[in-house]
This record gives structure tokens, C-alpha cells and sequence, in this order.
């Protein structure tokens, strides 16, 4: 009895959640005959998305449940209305600076080997893309604390935050701007891993020590292979190990089926997508402390 009155509790919690549009809220609308997906919001009455000459009142997608369809004003494109997902979110919101791609995010989330409830510090905020991978792994029962130099990137970080899935993961997210090693965390505050987006990231290394678990992981993302060895020269008199250094690329293809020209023939196309930005991006390199 327990468990059905939980799964119905969840259930009205996610159709509350994503299966009606309100207003605020993101959708990615995917043209039904290009398959090609468009983020579009935060949805606000009076504005409206333009395509090839058509638009779509932002009014008429509000209160619309995902996987309707709805159509240009013109008639001319329809779209499929959908949820979108994290890594089209963090892609396509405007942005401050270059975020970590969801290939790389995704890695360090398993590199830092994370669990519900865990504390984690991040510097470098950027645009929050992987703020929002590291707050969905701890879960509401774990925290965020991430550190960024520039006001305006904290700032930026912070609506992108809010406005993912109606704020679900704000509360589990601490912001704070300027240095990482100068900043005040709460008393007794220790983090069960630390991510690191900066340039020359063996200064700071050596002063969070100190507020990492033991056998706990450090993960920097390094775009040359310059810094990564400046780090692995530098770290040779800490209590610290080299455990990996990886970079991640994902080969996306393209496969659809398509018509020979004057003829009735149908072909597939095969091949590799080369418009996303998934081949190198840096260089993750995962420390463990030691004692």
C-alpha cells in the first residue's frame, strides 16, 4: 500500500512538474519533418518564436502538455512541444562564457564518483552548466558550493539555475564571488569532491586540501596539455596521486532514411555529424588525496 500511494504521490508530482507548459517555463519544440529542436523561453505572454517567416505566440504554447503539436501562424512548419532535457537546456540558454559541454560534465560527475547527500565545491561557475549536473547527482539532501571570480557569470549562472525545471535544484545550489580559497564556508564544512575550471588550478590545490575527505577526488578541466603537465609537476610534493587524465569525444551520427533523386527509391544516409561541439574541449585530470 506504502509503495503504490509513493508511486502515485510521484506520478502527480512529475504531470504538476513537465506535462503542461506555464508560463516561465523552457520547452524544446522539435520540427516534425527536419527532426530539428529549438529551445525556446522562458515562455512569456506577448512574446513569440520566429521561423522561416512564421511565429509561435508564446500565449498559445502556455498551458499546452508536452508532445502536442502546434503549428506556425502561417500553417507553413509544425512542431512536436517537449521537455527539454539537461543537455539541450545547458546548450542553448544564452550564455556568459563557454559552458562545460555535457560530455565533460557528465564524466566529472563519475569521476568524482557522487552520491546523494554529498558536499561538493566547484570554482569557476561560468555559465552553470555543470553546477546543474553536480546539484542533480547530490540531490536535494546534498549541497553545492560554487565559486566564481566575475559577478556577471555568478549572476548569469544563477537565472540559469532558477529557471531549469521551475528552480528544482536552487535550494541545493550556494553561490559565492571571488576567490575560491578566500571564500567563508560554513564551520566544519567538508566536501566530498572539487571540481576545478581555471587556469593554473595547483595554488588553489594545495590550499583545499585541507577541506577535502580523505580519499576523496579533485578534478580539474584543463584545455592544453601544457596545464596538465604544470599541474603534474606541481602536485609532486602533495598529498595527492594522479589517478587518470581523459578526454572525452562523442561521435554523433547522423542516420535517416531518405529519397533517390527521379526515382522512388528509398536510401539511408549513414554518417558522422560534425556541427556539435563534441570532439576536444580538455583535458579532465582526477586527483585523490591521500592522507
Amino acid at each position: 500500500m506504502f509503495v503504490r500511494s509513493a508511486i502515485r504521490i510521484t506520478q502527480r508530482r512529475y504531470q504538476c512538474l513537465y506535462s503542461t507548459l506555464r508560463e516561465g517555463d523552457f520547452c524544446m519544440l522539435r520540427e516534425l519533418k527536419s527532426n530539428r529542436k529549438y529551445l525556446v523561453g522562458p515562455l512569456e505572454v506577448g512574446q513569440h518564436k520566429d521561423h522561416k517567416g512564421g511565429l509561435i505566440p508564446h500565449g498559445e504554447l502556455i498551458g499546452m502538455s508536452v508532445r502536442s503539436t502546434i503549428r506556425t501562424h502561417n500553417g507553413a512548419t509544425g512542431f512536436m512541444i517537449h521537455k527539454p532535457t539537461l543537455d539541450e537546456y545547458v546548450v542553448n540558454v544564452p550564455r556568459s562564457c563557454t559552458p562545460i559541454y555535457p560530455k565533460d560534465a557528465s564524466a566529472i560527475v563519475q569521476m568524482l564518483d557522487i552520491e546523494p547527500g554529498h558536499q561538493i565545491l566547484e570554482a569557476g561557475t561560468g555559465n552553470g552548466a555543470l553546477t546543474l549536473y553536480l546539484a542533480r547527482a547530490v540531490s536535494s539532501q546534498g549541497r553545492i558550493h560554487t565559486c566564481d571570480i566575475r559577478e556577471g557569470h555568478s549572476n548569469t549562472a544563477q537565472k540559469h539555475v532558477q529557471r531549469y525545471e521551475r528552480g528544482r535544484y536552487k535550494d541545493s545550489v550556494t553561490f559565492h564571488i571571488g576567490d575560491v580559497c578566500e571564500v567563508i564556508f560554513p564551520e566544519d564544512t567538508m566536501f566530498d569532491g572539487i571540481a576545478l575550471d581555471m587556469p593554473a588550478p595547483t595554488e588553489s590545490i594545495e590550499k583545499l586540501l585541507p577541506v577535502l575527505r580523505n580519499d576523496r577526488f579533485i578534478v580539474c578541466y584543463l584545455p592544453n596539455m601544457t596545464q596538465v603537465l604544470d599541474l603534474v609537476r606541481a602536485i609532486r610534493d602533495l598529498p595527492v596521486v594522479l589517478e587518470s587524465c581523459i578526454e572525452v569525444e562523442w561521435k554523433e551520427w547522423d542516420v535517416r532514411a531518405t529519397h533517390v533523386r527521379s526515382t522512388e527509391e528509398l536510401a539511408w544516409v549513414c554518417r558522422p555529424k560534425n556541427f556539435d561541439v563534441k570532439g576536444h574541449t580538455a583535458f579532465l585530470t582526477k586527483l585523490r588525496k591521500t592522507q
